[in-house]
């Protein structure tokens, strides 16, 4: 009898207590998940602009996880629903749009963005907000030392040993490297030449190439000239990289060809042809040879799109998969909440086990890439020899 009789004015309480927090600006509440209805996820990543099909391709990776999520009975049974906001890849409207959701969608996380100039500019507003922020990025160094912040996507400086210990796997013992000059590019130039020298492989030649041109020849034949046992490709994910993947197919190098991981883009054999069947790329998706989880991923997202799912479309999927978890185990559906449960989850997922420690954030190592090459513009294992 004296609990009823409490009852309505805890409730008064309560309820004076969250119009008080909302009005001081907190992230920590979501006026969507108040119904009791749905968990809202922000988005922030590039729908459209200049890298808006890298954008679209990530969305399409979350899309496909909060379906799998909803459709079995969703997260302590209530539905997910993300909430986009299209920077258009412009800093300037990636922090306008973190905000939108800190502030007036009050999401207690938000997922993206993908690129590296922007996600270094969104991530200092997480902590200032206090809102968890899961970034599609491969620099762990922008999410490191930061409470809020994590990474998915493995760094890019593990694609380039994963690279180089499969060449050495291979008796390979000179190598040649043609590379996007782009900073991605000249990062992974400068990674696999040190993974190189440590892994006693002799760098016979280095040649950049500009991800806006169309013919290559001058690279992929400099680069055979010199006879290398092994040619690394470090592309941009664009275009450009299946005709620099043709063109040195074209010169008659016969040797082994190892891209990193945006030659296992599913769009390759559109452009490269018979010449994608030639290249071994290293990523954390099992395309050759999925296990169960991945091939559910795999067969969900080109029953939806009629296409084939990319590395940046599972990273998105995982991310998504990863703040489901950590609802289901956080006591509260806020920002530090959040936060603490990714970081204890050590959660297993298609790319590998993502563990967090206080001063790492980013994603798994080296040992997640997986060899994955083209057969008849499929994904294949490539052969043992």
């Amino acid at each position: 009898m004296r609990a009823a009789m409490r009852r309505p004015a805890v409730i008064a309480a309560l309820t004076a207590l969250a119009v008080s927090l909302t009005a001081c600006g907190s992230s920590g509440s979501d006026t969507s998940d108040a119904s009791g209805d749905t968990y809202t996820i922000g988005v922030l990543n590039s729908m459209t602009g200049a890298v808006g099909a890298v954008g679209q391709q990530e969305h399409r990776g979350m899309e496909v996880a909060v379906e799998e999520i909803n459709a079995a009975g969703g997260v302590k049974g209530r539905k997910l629903k993300l909430k986009t906001e299209d920077d258009q890849g412009s800093v300037n409207l990636t922090t306008a749009g973190f905000k939108k959701l800190a502030t007036d969608a009050k999401v207690p996380v938000v997922i993206g963005p993908g690129i590296t100039a922007n996600a270094m500019a969104s991530a200092p507003l997480a902590e200032q907000y206090g809102v968890t922020q899961v970034l599609l990025v491969a620099q762990p160094h922008i999410a490191n030392g930061k409470k809020h912040v994590f990474g998915v996507p493995l760094p890019g400086k593990a694609n380039s040993q994963a690279m180089v210990e499969y060449a050495k796997s291979k008796g390979v013992k000179k190598a040649a490297i043609i590379w996007g000059n782009t900073p991605y590019g000249q990062e992974g130039n400068k990674d696999v030449t040190a993974f190189a020298k440590e892994a006693g492989i002799e760098m016979v030649s280095s040649e950049g190439f500009d991800t806006g041109k169309f013919d290559f020849t001058s690279q992929a034949s400099k680069s055979a000239a010199a006879k290398p046992d092994a040619i690394f490709l470090y592309g941009g994910g664009g275009s450009a990289d299946s005709l620099l993947l043709k063109a040195v197919v074209n010169t008659g190098f016969d040797g082994h060809i190892i891209g990193d991981l945006a030659f296992s883009t599913p769009t390759v054999p559109d452009t490269a042809g018979a010449a994608a069947d030639k290249v071994v790329s290293l990523t954390p998706v099992n395309y050759g040879d999925p296990d169960a989880e991945t091939k559910k991923f795999l067969d969900a997202y080109q029953a939806k799109y009629n296409e084939g799912a990319s590395v940046l479309s599972a990273y998105a999927y995982v991310a998504v998969k990863m703040v489901a978890a950590a609802i289901e185990k956080a006591d509260a559906y806020e920002g530090k909440a959040l936060a603490e449960a990714i970081q204890s989850l050590n959660f297993e997922s298609i790319i590998g086990k993502l563990e967090y420690t206080d001063e790492y954030h980013g994603g798994p190592n080296a040992d997640a890439f997986k060899p994955v090459t083209f057969k008849g513009g499929e994904f294949a294992a490539p052969d043992q020899g």
